[in-house]
């Protein structure tokens, strides 16, 4: 099972757990659920509780959720799921097309199909954290519901058609983006048709993925939508009262990262808005990971933008998805990353310069007007 923008399928090591304050998580899901019953009410009111996690949820939360559960027929999918954990592991097999209930076409085009087996659970559980990402516009508990319950056909139609729709404005999809944004549209349509059979109670934590060390208390829990709809708003409010920065023609990135697609597509669009076109990236991270996928190294070394919107498949929506969006940014501006032994060819077939310690200290020697993020 993959959730929550295949975070672990396009990188070479476990997500890092985000660092959260279990009090902050009680509170929200006890004293102040958002259009719904506080968390233990609900529980007791079921006999079996499916638990599905963003991969960077950590242990703590857990912890908590199966002891609320001890008595339960209790349940887990996650793409990261603790050691000890592992024994309540459950699987929907996504090849069983016999498993599926076919509730429509979500935003007109895109086949809504839901596992049937999320329907033996009396009540299921979500706990995500909420990021700012390039093609939902935020990752949360409505991208992780969706993807855990949906066939891949599902997904990979709105990857496909969403990436069609964007080819002559990729502004469509965009981090922070929600309002006609069309795979925003297409999970939210899709999860309101589908979730009139589906009682759920989401748990959503708005994480700067900028400052991944950071303790996180801003806590949403409740109605799956409301609860991540909160937890955006932190996020957008955040970013709104940074004050506008003019545009570089050269600029520097030099911050954690993840070591996966997800959270590096999203900094590199974050600081491409930053730049003037044809302006020159350095991003100063020496840990990804990601690029040694090579399924992904396929998808965009051997497809224009409209061949990967052309040719996604349910066995590469996610690497066409990200290799289209980074495609389009290394086709209108200079992007460098420090030359890595394992990875420099895998690099170089992606577009992407790796340069050597000398190179780096050069890069941004040209422009006239540089900045830091």
């Amino acid at each position: 099972m993959v959730l929550n923008g295949q975070c672990l399928r396009l990188a070479d090591k476990p997500v890092k757990t985000i660092n959260t304050d279990i009090n902050c998580i009680i509170d929200a899901v006890e004293n102040k659920p958002l259009m719904s019953e506080n968390l233990s009410n609900l529980i007791k009111e079921s006999s079996r509780v499916l638990f599905i996690t963003s991969p960077d949820i950590n242990i703590e939360i857990y912890d908590y959720i199966a002891d609320l559960c001890s008595d339960k027929n209790f349940a887990v999918i996650s793409d990261n799921i603790p050691m000890k954990y592992m024994q309540y592991q459950t699987i929907f097999h996504q090849s069983n097309m016999e498993d599926y209930v076919f509730f429509g076409a979500c935003a007109g085009r895109a086949p809504m199909l839901v596992n049937k087996n999320i329907y033996n659970y009396d009540l299921v559980i979500t706990a995500s954290s909420v990021i700012m990402n390039a093609y939902a516009g935020f990752l949360g508990s409505a991208t992780t519901l969706f993807n855990a319950v949906t066939a891949p056909k599902t997904t990979a139609a709105v990857i496909k058609y969403a990436l069609q729709d964007s080819l002559y404005n990729i502004q469509k999809l965009s981090s922070g983006l929600t309002i006609r944004n069309p795979v925003y549209e297409s999970i939210r349509e899709g999860l309101i048709t589908a979730g009139k059979a589906i009682h759920s109670f989401s748990i959503n934590i708005p994480v700067d993925y900028k400052n991944v060390n950071d303790e996180y208390r801003d806590v949403f829990a409740g109605d799956t939508f409301i609860s991540q709809i909160e937890a955006q708003n932190i996020l957008l409010d955040k970013q709104k009262s940074q004050t506008v920065p003019a545009l570089y023609d050269g600029l520097k990135i030099s911050m954690q990262c993840y070591n996966n697609v997800v959270y590096f597509i999203t900094l590199v669009e974050d600081a491409c808005k930053k730049l003037s076109k044809g302006g020159r990236l350095l991003v100063d991270i020496k840990d990804i990971h990601s690029f040694g996928n090579k399924v992904f190294q396929e998808v965009f070394y051997h497809n224009t933008l409209s061949e990967i919107a052309d040719n996604v498949n349910e066995t590469n929506y996610m690497e066409s998805f990200y290799a289209f969006i980074l495609k389009y940014y290394t086709l209108n501006y200079h992007i460098a990353l420090p030359a890595n032994e394992k990875l420099n060819a895998a690099l170089i077939q992606a577009g992407l310069n790796p340069l050597n310690d000398d190179e780096l200290n050069k890069f941004l020697d040209g422009c006239s007007n540089k900045g830091v993020i």
